[in-house]
């Protein structure tokens, strides 16, 4: 696994600091949790990259 670092506004960070706790979960748990269901949101996990081909060769 990965890690990374971001920088998230007070308020963002006090909301996942309780949502944490009123679940009964890690901090990082629910980190993962919200990044994994916007990725899922915007079907990121479908994306691949793709070499692009010059139509002109």
């Amino acid at each position: 696994m990965r890690r990374i670092t971001v920088s998230v506004a007070d308020e963002m960070h006090r909301a996942l600091r309780l949502l944490a706790i009123l679940e009964a979960k890690s901090f990082g748990t629910v980190v993962l949790e919200a990044l994994d269901f916007y990725l899922r949101h915007k079907h990121a996990y479908d994306l691949d990259v793709a070499k692009k081909v010059n139509p002109s060769s």
